[in-house]
């Protein structure tokens, strides 16, 4: 009889013999040739500031600088106050050294910008949790506020282009007059986000677009006003609406064509405005008179078209006003946005002590200008530091502090055995 040991020995090699056979190829094949690391992908990215600090030193070992700089400026961007922060900031200034460094005319391979540009004071990027130009010294991202403060603007224009339409009409009803202001806000507002969507402006283009859509219908009232004593309201009207309607597709094609500063477009545009605001109230503050008979008094108000043509006036030169500080300044889109709001404040606040102090209306326009322009003096001397890019913010030092934490510790005993006893332990971080 056969021995069962020497059976099962004999099954055991003959199944080892097979298992050796099958794996026999892996083992005898020859190495597999990596595939030669190419940059890394936006794939491969981790949401960390480690995990983006290594991506980013990775494409920087591959070659890829336009990738390593996106991810040094997102782990500015979204992590601030993390130590891997300071080291892509001093890997975004080494990055930018070389684009300026290239020689002229040939772009710094994986730099991110030309480098012609940059030697040359182009329009560069730095980082500074957001993107600035170097160029204009201004931020290029649009904020959620702006686009707000953009529709609404047009929103406002809609229902004023609407309301001109309404007095073109001949006997209208409540309704008759209320639609076409309702059509006009929708129609503004549903081309402002239409504009803001398709047309990818930047900073500089909003206020551009709102100048050119404000002031032409704007110039036709006043000139309208202006050239004739006593014009048909109904064609003066209807002479604003065509105005404006035209001036929508001149604004598209503008700021599609024209690359300007965002601070000086804005400056230019709130001048004008300021300008208009002031010609008008001024004349009716001042351009009053009052004429005595048999020891009566009577206040006669400005005509229509002087006030017209002080709103004429008022808007060009400052307009033109505009013009010459954006040429001898660099003031920030912010810096005069701000103002604005301060020529706002101060209009509103002059305007009731005007009517407090005098109660009745030329004191009241008195008050309103004078307040505005302090409002704008003040604020736009008090704001300086919103112009220029601003400096490299660094994570504040955060100070030692000492933590005790509860601890089971081993302890020696009189009897020279050792056992547990609550113990404390400090951390100093």
């Amino acid at each position: 009889m056969r021995d069962p040991r020497r059976t099962v020995a004999a099954v055991f090699a003959v199944a080892l013999g097979v298992a050796v056979g099958f794996s026999r190829p892996a083992f005898a094949a020859e190495p597999a040739v990596a595939a030669p690391a190419g940059p890394p992908t936006a794939t491969a990215e981790k949401t960390t500031p480690e995990g983006l600090l290594a991506s980013a030193d990775a494409a920087v070992d591959a070659g890829s600088l336009d990738l390593a700089r996106d991810l040094y400026q997102r782990i500015v961007a979204e992590y601030p106050q993390a130590p891997q922060a300071n080291e892509a900031r001093r890997a975004l200034k080494i990055i930018a050294a070389r684009a300026r460094s290239a020689p002229a005319g040939v772009a710094a391979a994986g730099a991110g910008a030309p480098s012609a540009s940059a030697a040359a004071g182009g329009d560069g990027i730095v980082m500074r949790d957001e993107p600035y130009s170097l160029r204009t010294s201004e931020r290029l991202r649009l904020t959620a506020w702006e686009k707000l403060d953009f529709g609404t603007t047009a929103f406002l224009y809609g229902l004023s282009i609407g309301f001109s339409y309404s007095l073109s009409l001949d006997n209208p009803s409540t309704g008759d007059e209320l639609t076409p202001v309702a059509i006009g806000a929708l129609a503004y507002t549903a081309g402002a986000v239409a504009f803001l969507n398709l047309a990818n402006p930047d900073r500089g283009d909003l206020p551009l677009a709102l100048a050119i859509t404000s002031y032409i219908p704007t110039t036709t009232l006043l000139f309208a006003d202006a050239a004739f004593d006593n014009p048909s309201s109904k064609r003066v009207a209807g002479a604003t609406v065509v105005a404006g309607v035209v001036s929508i597709p001149i604004a598209v094609i503008a700021a599609k064509e024209l690359d300007l500063d965002p601070g000086d477009t804005q400056l230019v545009r709130d001048a004008g405005f300021w300008g208009l605001v002031l010609g008008t109230t001024g004349t009716l503050a001042f351009g009053g008179s009052t004429t005595t008979f048999q020891g009566f008094s009577q206040y006669q108000s400005p005509t229509t078209r002087k006030v017209s043509v002080a709103g004429l006036v008022g808007l060009y030169g400052g307009l033109g006003l505009g013009l010459a500080g954006a040429h001898f300044s660099n003031v920030s889109l912010e810096r005069v946005r701000v103002t604005t709001w301060g020529g706002y404040g101060g209009a509103i606040v002059g305007l009731l002590i005007g009517a407090a102090a005098g109660g009745n209306t030329p004191d009241a326009y008195r008050g309103l200008s004078i307040g505005a322009l302090l409002g704008l003096a003040v604020t736009f001397l008090s704001t300086g530091g919103l112009d220029g890019i601003p400096q490299e913010e660094r994570g504040a030092a955060r100070p030692a502090a000492f933590r005790l934490t509860p601890t089971m510790q081993p302890v020696i005993g009189f009897n020279g055995q050792p056992h547990p006893a609550l113990g404390l332990s400090g951390t100093l971080f």
